[in-house]
Formats: C-alpha cells, structure tokens, sequence
C-alpha cells in the first residue's frame, strides 16, 4: 500500500504478547499545534498508564503489553518512537484464558457518515469468566467502555491531542491526504464474541 500521510497524527500501536502470540491494536490521535518526538513519548507513557489502570485489571494474566509504538504520519520520513517503560505488563485476570481469536468488536463513531468515519479495536485478553454462552459479561464490557471513553475529547487524554479515526481510502482507492476525523463516542454493537483467525496460535509469530 502507498504511503498516505495524514498530517499531524499519531498512529500509537499498542503491541502485546498473548502468551507466545504478537497481537496488537492501534490508536490515532491528531496533534492541534503540530507532533514532536516528546509528544509522542508523553502520548506513550500515557496508554502504558492508560493500559495499566483501566484495561490491565480485567485481562488474562496471559496477555501483555510489551510496547507502544508511535508512527509520525504527517510524511512517509517523519519519526517513530518506541516506549516501554515500565514494559513488560501482564493482565491481573487469573482466570482461564479463552482461545486467542476469541474477542469482542468495540465501535469507535465520529460525526461523519460511512465506513470511513468509524473505527474499531478488537479487545484483547477475554477469560472463561468474562463469557456467558456465547456473549461477553458486563463485567468485561463496562470497564471497557469507561476505559476508551476516558480518550475521548480534544487534550483531554493528552495535552495537544484529540483521539481519531483515520481514513486512507475513499471507494478503494487512496486517498491524496487521509481522512482524520475527532472520535465522539464508542460502543458495543453488540456483546457477542467476535472470531480473529489472524489471532490463532501460530499465526502471528
């Protein structure tokens, strides 16, 4: 794919180990005075903390944060960097750990129409207890969105950011310059349990 830059943001790939499995979920936020190399190393201490206090508590002990890595958009030479302080951080869920392809979908909506205008994490480190016949509990779900809604809202997760949905395609075809568009709400369309066979064992060493 052709490099599509998108000026201003920040691609943070929050990258785990499910026990040997390299998994990983990915964030964008956009900058509103421009994106330094120190902005982007706050922005990843901030989802360490993030992952920590809100997400860590109810994932499998199996699952850990290894590193957050942080992408420059704004051209195809513009920096990375690389956090892990503090890194590795393992869930604090004791529980029996599901199969790894098994996970929830949660909604990420902006004021825009479409595709486009919409993201979306697979959430990652689900246990037997979490599940219910085949719907994931409340007490998976509600810490969950509490922990995404908290990086909605422009500096309100970090200084000078706003968390957004990045769009880099219209109709198939790349864009000139990405979409970026402030996220406004999130959700579980519904709490069934959503199959990743990219996240079967073996699949992604």
């Amino acid at each position: 794919m052709a490099f599509v830059p998108a000026p201003q943001t920040i691609q943070a790939e929050m990258r785990f180990l499910w026990s040997t499995q390299r998994v990983e979920n990915v964030l964008y936020f956009q900058g509103s005075g421009g994106v330094t190399t120190t902005l982007m190393q706050t922005l990843g201490n901030n989802l360490i903390g993030w992952w920590n206090t809100n997400r860590k508590p109810t994932a499998s002990t199996q699952l850990q944060l290894v590193e957050v890595y942080l992408t420059d958009l704004t051209t195809e030479t513009s920096p990375t960097v690389s956090v892990v302080t503090g890194l590795p951080s393992a869930g604090a869920n004791a529980a029996e750990s599901m199969p790894f392809n098994v996970s929830l979908c949660m909604s990420f909506r902006t004021n825009g129409r479409g595709r486009a205008s919409r993201g979306r994490n697979y959430l990652l480190g689900l246990t037997e207890g979490d599940t219910v016949g085949n719907t994931v509990a409340s007490t998976f779900t509600s810490p969950a969105l509490t922990a995404y809604n908290a990086l909605i809202g422009a500096g309100t997760f970090t200084p000078g950011l706003q968390w957004c949905v990045v769009s880099r395609q219209f109709h198939g075809v790349d864009r000139a310059t990405a979409l970026v568009q402030p996220i406004t709400s999130v959700l579980f369309v519904d709490t069934v349990v959503d199959s990743q066979r990219r996240r079967l064992p073996g699949r992604g060493k």
